[in-house]
């Protein structure tokens, strides 16, 4: 991580409805994740308790966190060719809300 800049992190709200091609994406994106340096740190399930919305009403099935060493190595990550060919099947087999976000610098 470079200094006095955060890290970057990729939150999703994921909810599957064809878990045979969201397991293909989840097996394809994570070599893609991996070329980028990033780090899962959260895999969050809301069918078994590991997940609990406490406030705001919002229903997903899971919660994935994503760090990366900056946010602009997220971008990167993103937009590339590597992750563009992959990231159809997500929307293929789940509706999702991502929001891409910078860590605290120093944190």
């Amino acid at each position: 991580m470079t200094s006095g800049q955060g890290a970057g992190y990729i939150v999703a709200e994921v909810t599957v409805r064809d878990h045979e091609t969201y397991e293909q994406y989840v097996e394809r994106s994570g070599p893609v994740l991996e070329k980028y340096g990033a780090r899962l740190l959260a895999h969050a399930f809301a069918a078994n308790g590991e997940l609990v919305v406490r406030e705001g009403g919002r229903e997903f099935e899971r919660l994935v966190l994503v760090e990366f060493e900056s946010l602009d190595r997220v971008t990167e990550f993103y937009d590339s060719a590597d992750y563009q060919a992959v990231v159809g099947l997500r929307h293929d087999s789940a509706t999702s809300h991502v929001y891409h976000l910078q860590g605290v610098p120093g944190a």
